[in-house]
Parts: C-alpha cells; sequence; structure tokens
C-alpha cells in the first residue's frame, strides 16, 4: 500500500515535526510505502542535529527547494497555509496513492483520508486571537477568508485525529468534528538510559521555538521575581524567529537577569538533555498549547513542569491536577511562587519529579505507534471497501 504523509514543513524543528518523522518511522516498521510531500526540501542533516534521529520516507516529493524570504510573518504563513492546500489539492488530483495522510491539520483540515491536529486550527484565529498575539488584525482577517477556503474544499469522508482532549473539545465545538485523540511519542526509554546520577542545580529550563505566540517573554519578568536560581532558554530558530530572539534578549537586558537567563539555540536533542537533568524545574509558557512534547520530555529527565493553567498541558498532561505531576500558573506571579516553593523544598520538589517520571511513562511512543497505525489501518480498510 502506497501512503503519502504530507506535512508543510519538516525544517521548522518543532515538535510537530518530530511526530511527523514518528509517522514515518511507524508506517515503514510495518512495511508500508511510504511518501513525504513537504512544501521544501528537508534538511534531513539538521534535523538529526536538533532532534537526535531522523526517519526519512521510502520517497520525497517537494513543491520548492526552499520556502523564499517574505518580508513578514503573516505573509510568509499566509503564503505556507495556502501553498500547502494548493499541494494537497494537486496531490488527489493525481491520485496516484492508496492512502493521503495530512499530518498538518491545524492548517489546511479540508483534504486527507485522516487529517491530525497538532494545534489550534489557523482558521479558528479570529476566536482565539492569542494564537498568534502580535498581529491580531491582519491574523484576524486572514482567519475568516482561510475558514471560508477551507469549507469550500472540506471533503465529507476523512477521518480527523488530534494530540489532545483539551484540542479534540476545541475541534468539535467550533468545527462540529468528532476527533479521536492520539497523545504525541516520547521516548521515554532513550531519555531514562541517557539520565545520569548527578544532583540537581537551581535552575529553571524551557524548551520551545522561538516564536510571538510561545509567550517567553514572561521568563525574564519571572527571573525577576525568582532571585535563587538561573534560567535556560533553549529554542530552535529559523527565518521567523529574529523578532522574537530580539524581542526576549531586549527584555532581559531591560530587567537586568543577564546574569542569570541563558539563551541557547538549535542544540542537539542530547544537550538539551543534559541541560534537563541537572534542572529542578520546567517552565512552559504557551498558554494554547494544545499538547507540549518537550514538557513530557522533561518529567522523563527529572524536571517538575510549571505550566499555565490552559491548553494541553493542563488538561491532557497534569490531569488538572495541582501540585501531583506538577504546577499549573494563571499568571506571572502564581508562576514564580510555585518556582521558589520547588527550589527551597527539596523533598516535595522529589516527590512530585518521582510522580511525573511515572506519569510520562504514560506517552511512551510505543503507544503512539500502535494507536496511529491501528487508525490509519483502519482509514484504509474502509476506503477499500
Amino acid at each position: 500500500m502506497k501512503i503519502i504523509v504530507a506535512y508543510p514543513s519538516l525544517n521548522s524543528l518543532g515538535g510537530a515535526e518530530r511526530l511527523c518523522m514518528h509517522v514515518i518511522k511507524a508506517l515503514r516498521k510495518r512495511k508500508y510505502n511510504v511518501t513525504l510531500a513537504t512544501l521544501d526540501k528537508t534538511n534531513w542533516v539538521l534535523l538529526r542535529k536538533v532532534f537526535d534521529e531522523s526517519f526519512r520516507p521510502d520517497g520525497e516529493f517537494y513543491l520548492l527547494s526552499r520556502i523564499p524570504e517574505i518580508p513578514t510573518l503573516t505573509l510568509r504563513q499566509a503564503f505556507v497555509a495556502l501553498s500547502y492546500a494548493l499541494e494537497l489539492f494537486l496531490i488527489t488530483l493525481k491520485g496516484n496513492y492508496d492512502l493521503l495522510v495530512n499530518m498538518g491539520g491545524e492548517i489546511m483540515d479540508s483534504i486527507g483520508d485522516m487529517i491530525y491536529f497538532n494545534a489550534i486550527p489557523l482558521k479558528l484565529m479570529h476566536i482565539y486571537p492569542q494564537i498568534q498575539p502580535r498581529h491580531n488584525v491582519q491574523w484576524r482577517c486572514y482567519s475568516r477568508l482561510y475558514s471560508l477556503l477551507t469549507r469550500v474544499l472540506r471533503s465529507p469522508s476523512n477521518i480527523t485525529v488530534t494530540n489532545s482532549k483539551f484540542n479534540k473539545d476545541i475541534i468539535k465545538k467550533n468545527l462540529g468534528r468528532k476527533a479521536l485523540v492520539v497523545h504525541p511519542p516520547v521516548d521515554i526509554q532513550k531519555i531514562k538510559s541517557l539520565m545520569k546520577n548527578q544532583n540537581r542545580e537551581n535552575i529553571v529550563v524551557t524548551v520551545s521555538r522561538f516564536r510571538s505566540a510561545k509567550g517567553l517573554e514572561i521568563i525574564p519578568k519571572i527571573a525577576k521575581c525568582v532571585e535563587n536560581c538561573k534560567f535556560v532558554v533553549i529554542g530552535t530558530a529559523d527565518v521567523d524567529s529574529e523578532e522574537c530572539l530580539k524581542d526576549i534578549v531586549e527584555r532581559i537586558k531591560k530587567l537586568g537577569v543577564q546574569a542569570r537567563v541563558r539563551i541557547f539555540v538549535n542544540m542537539s536533542f542530547s544537550l538539551v538533555l543534559e541541560k534537563l537533568f541537572t534542572a529542578k524545574v520546567f517552565l512552559h509558557t504557551q498558554p494554547t498549547e494544545a499538547f507540549g512534547i518537550s514538557i513530557v520530555e522533561a518529567m522523563a529527565a527529572g524536571c517538575v513542569p510549571v505550566v499555565p493553567k490552559a491548553g494541553g498541558p493542563w488538561f491532557d498532561i497534569l490531569d488538572r491536577e495541582q501540585g501531583k505531576y506538577g504546577y499549573a500558573y494563571s499568571n506571572l506571579g502564581e508562576a514564580a511562587e510555585k518556582i521558589d516553593l520547588l527550589m527551597n523544598d527539596e523533598r516535595l520538589r522529589s516527590e512530585i519529579s518521582r510522580r511525573a517520571f511515572e506519569r510520562a511513562k504514560r506517552f511512551d511512543r510505543s503507544f503512539f505507534e500502535s494507536e496511529i497505525v491501528d487508525v490509519i489501518h483502519k482509514v484504509a480498510v474502509s476506503k477499500l471497501k
């Protein structure tokens, strides 16, 4: 059976990109013939460096050698969305495949036999403006127009899958579609095997892409409030990250916390793990995060998560239980308070860390692989009837 796995670009180096690679791996392990369809040519060398692994398909198809440089983030992402819709449409016209797995459902949710949502759909930005907080008015107009386009292209026969119960509820409420939940994969065993027996330091780590929607600007403010620890911000960056990086660096200087807040860009996964193995707390900052693979990885590495009291991190990962697997916060002051508590009560931190590690096991990649292949197999059987 020939399966096309489509995604806009793996070169963005985020959790959704890693998830897409795991789908390719899971399908190839079961002897499916897999072709990856993207907008631009995949930089497999960079992926292996940042993710410490890469799972290549049997074949590749892409429209461009690279996505062109476009002056503003709004126009660039509009270009990506429309180009991705065009690519999916062209794939369906050619029809030389048995199954089309669309792994970018949040960008184009109307084409594909199975459609996976990694985040809140872009066409709902007029309802959830915090998805793109910097360019609100532009994005709201674009969101409404894009929503009309996807309605025209909608195929009634596809199966919807998403990464969290949180996102499932949003899809049901706003799109009227039932979605299956398949949580993203985390290589718990690999992290456990690499873990070193070393003392934890008063360090708070954040792992994220450098984007305005990630809420990273609150980190210097929290660092100003919690003086007995250091903050490490590790992120993947591309051409759309310049504004975000510049902003956070300026905030660090303005608040005078340069000595306690350090930024690392495009580190290898092994080096990220080294930072996590020495830290006590993992701080997440995006309130609209649908899941958060880096949070589970941090829990597996022994960190206690402190996350916004919203989104998949609160609903799915912490299971809405305050203080059991980690802490959730509603404002900057509360985040600072929870971090300060964990830094000064080692017995409490150690106990929550133990429970967090056990919780992380529920998201092991073995569960993901079996569940996602099972869904795809059922879709294939249904289509062939």
